[in-house]
């Protein structure tokens, strides 16, 4: 084994050095990015030990660097916690293990991650080759809002926010539609690889062997139809991120190749034995459940784990009402812009009824149903009965005890209900336990209270 030692504490170098040492070799080492720099190439090692509690300069940047210059290399962590350990692995680290370090343990752990040597090949060979411009296209961005008036979402937006400059992979979890892939792109922009290209694969889309093409690329005769040789994703996304959508759905076959990207950086194309060398960030996203696919022997146990290092669960848009309204006049003013029409927004009925339905296909359905009320629909404001009519069914206007709303909005609901059924003004009062004329004011003032909303009018100023 060549290894490589990385730590600025010259006494545990030193003893880790004089442990660690054979016969014929001694370990190298280095105390910071400056030299890692100088070192002409990292090629012959087989192994890198780093300091994680290291002083001089952040350990995460020296790892960093280093998994950059050398993506193949495997790289374990020596810590003081296991939290910090957790943080080492999460970015990039194969392997974490406690301080203080035991040298029989620490060559067994370095035995079992070093790397396989490579056949001798100009270092410049290393460096995958750029894509041509026809071979994939980076995808566009969605246009489903990120915006959210939902704290569990604020919550969640600000969690991809700090993970987003770190290099750890993240799965993202969740229904169809609900704007995984625009999370994907939020953290994508949000990172260090902005610039580069940020490229995605539909993994459902293709059987084993044509994905694995499109993933990896071919060369030419590799099988039938192979024409030519093409470069894949993982190449078209050197530099920056590479989105594997739907991952749940990579068929086993692909699987192990797919773990090896993931743990080495490296990858042959279909039909070649040079191994090429991938400086990507990977993010994923599945609306599966990855533990029962494991359970079903459908999704390989190890890969799912190195997958799932940061984790975020976009929830459904029926767990976030708040954001129901906000998203249907996002997309209602965007669809009238382009079909030269202007929608000024919802009745109060026609919110009340948005905010009821449980939007199975969340983000995505509701972006389809307020495309079809902006182009049948030329009125300025949008009515409950729009809804009906588009979707097919009944949409009951109000909201259900349950709902998130207010109090005043489901009493009124209520009262409209009772008197919808009721026989007379006489027979709903007795029901609702008031009198009459009780009942006579509150509908003149709801009914002032909808009018005013339908008409743009602000009762609060008198304007």
């Amino acid at each position: 084994m060549k290894i490589l030692l990385v730590g600025d504490e010259a006494k545990n170098r030193r003893l880790l050095a004089f442990g660690l040492a054979t016969e014929t070799d001694e370990p190298a080492a280095i105390t910071s990015i400056a030299e890692l720099m100088q070192l002409k190439t990292l090629r012959g090692f087989d192994v890198a030990l780093i300091d994680w509690e290291m002083r001089g300069e952040p350990a995460a940047a020296v790892l960093s660097q280093l998994r950059r210059l050398a993506p193949c290399l495997p790289v374990v962590a020596g810590t003081t916690t296991a939290m910090r350990g957790a943080a080492a692995q999460a970015a990039g680290a194969v392997a974490a293990l406690l301080k203080p370090l035991d040298i029989d343990t620490v060559q067994d752990v370095l035995k079992h991650h070093a790397r396989t040597p490579l056949p001798a090949m100009p270092e410049a060979a290393s460096v995958p080759e750029p894509a041509p411009e026809t071979a994939v296209a980076e995808i566009a961005p969605d246009e489903e809002p990120l915006q959210t008036r939902s704290p569990v979402v604020q919550n969640l937006l600000a969690m991809a926010g700090r993970v987003a400059p770190t290099p750890a992979t993240v799965l993202i979890l969740g229904e169809n539609g609900t704007g995984k892939t625009r999370l994907a792109r939020m953290i994508h922009e949000q990172s260090a690889r902005r610039d580069r290209p940020f490229v995605t694969v539909n993994c459902p889309c293709l059987q084993a062997q044509l994905l694995e093409s499109e993933l990896f690329g071919h060369v030419r005769g590799s099988f039938t139809g192979a024409i030519s040789d093409t470069v894949g994703k993982v190449a078209a996304a050197e530099g920056g991120t590479l989105f594997l959508d739907e991952v749940g759905e990579l068929p086993l076959a692909v699987q192990p190749k797919l773990l090896r990207l993931l743990q080495d950086h490296c990858y042959e194309r279909v039909g070649e034995t040079r191994t090429r060398l991938a400086d990507i960030r990977v993010l994923a996203a599945t609306n599966r459940d990855l533990k029962a696919e494991m359970i079903a022997g459908r999704f390989r146990e190890d890969l799912f784990y190195r997958l799932n290092v940061i984790s975020l669960v976009m929830p459904p848009l029926r767990n976030r009402v708040e954001d129901i309204v906000p998203s249907a006049e996002h997309f209602l003013e965007e669809m009238g812009r382009s079909l030269g029409r202007h929608h000024r927004g919802f009745t109060l009925l026609a919110r009340e009824a948005l905010q009821r339905h449980p939007w199975p296909g969340n983000l995505r359905e509701l972006r389809n149903t307020i495309e079809r009320v902006a182009i049948l629909v030329d009125r300025e404001l949008i009515d409950v009965g729009d809804l009906s009519e588009l979707q097919g069914a009944a949409v009951e206007s109000g909201p259900q005890v349950g709902d998130f709303v207010t109090l005043e909005a489901l009493q009124e609901a209520h009262i409209r209900r009772v008197i919808e059924r009721a026989e007379n003004y006489g027979h709903a009062a007795r029901v609702l336990g008031i009198d009459k004329a009780t009942l006579y004011r509150h509908r003149k003032r709801t009914e002032n209270r909808v009018m005013a909303f339908d008409s743009g009018l602000d009762l609060a100023s008198g304007g």
